[in-house]
């Protein structure tokens, strides 16, 4: 009996860790109208994506995992004798882990074998915690061992995300129209993370360069060691800012692993555009 990693398209998880490990990414839905929507990951690339998103004027939506599409992914899962871990986005951000839940709880037969975390995280947070669940997994620890290092881990999770426009922040309504303008006269760029569940304002900077110095100070002062550490990067159709901020990571670091993957449909809707994030495990 083997052990398979569940998680949902919000993870942004890397494509090659995806297929490597045989993760199941289930997806969430982007709809950009009422009769047009798409799977993310499935129907529509984040390349497609974000090309789409230049051209439409209205803010696209996003739906959760319903019970059923759950229900149907566990249960050809455990047809197969496996044993499943689903680590989902915050239930904070989400409906998608309560989903998960109700699916598992319709699966009479074989739910002791099917084990979920809430990840309290989004894209890059709950991608490293999959990839090191699949890691785990490999090594051939039990279901419960992988779980408490899982539950473990999503507690100490450092990130820092850098979202580059307004713009997606204001149509989403999370922003006034005039603090946009504002905000985009000075550039302003600004920096979350994920904490408990939710994306929490950190702080805001003015331009690029200022916001990946940001980044550097942030690592010194806290004086985090990325020394032999898997750290997890993602950007939203930018690589060469996602470059500059590795050039960051690695002048002071020697990081025993980095990921890289693309912002999807998912988060995409929200943050926009260039937006760039890192995070890692601290000790």
């Amino acid at each position: 009996m083997a052990i398979r990693i569940v998680t949902d398209s919000a993870s942004d998880l890397n494509l090659e860790i995806e297929k490597k490990f045989g993760v199941k990414v289930v997806p969430l839905t982007v709809n950009f109208s009422d009769k047009e929507s798409y799977k993310d990951r499935y129907e529509i690339s984040p390349n497609e994506f974000f090309e789409k998103l230049k051209s439409t004027d209205k803010n696209p939506y996003t739906s959760q995992v319903n019970p059923a599409e759950f229900e149907k992914e566990f249960k050809t899962i455990l047809d197969q004798g496996d044993e499943i871990i689903g680590i989902f986005l915050s239930s904070d951000l989400s409906g998608t882990f309560n989903s998960a839940v109700l699916a598992k709880e319709a699966l009479n037969e074989g739910k002791n074998r099917i084990h979920l975390i809430d990840s309290k995280s989004v894209s890059l947070g709950l991608a490293l915690l999959v990839y090191i669940a699949a890691l785990k997994a490999k090594e051939g620890l039990s279901a419960k061992e992988i779980v408490d290092k899982i539950e473990s881990d999503k507690e100490k999770v450092e990130s820092a995300i850098i979202v580059d426009t307004l713009e997606y922040l204001k149509r989403g309504g999370r922003l006034t129209a005039g603090a946009a303008f504002v905000g985009g006269m000075l550039q302003l760029k600004p920096i979350l993370e994920l904490k408990d569940g939710k994306l929490i304002p950190k702080d805001k900077v003015r331009g690029r360069k200022r916001a990946l110095k940001w980044v550097r100070d942030w690592l010194n002062d806290n004086k985090f060691n990325l020394n032999g550490k898997i750290v997890y990067l993602v950007h939203a159709s930018d690589q060469g800012y996602l470059e500059e901020l590795k050039e960051v990571i690695l002048e002071s670091n020697d990081p025993k692993e980095i990921i890289e993957s693309q912002v999807g449909a998912i988060v995409g809707t929200h943050s926009g555009p260039g937006a760039i994030g890192m995070c890692f495990i601290r000790d």
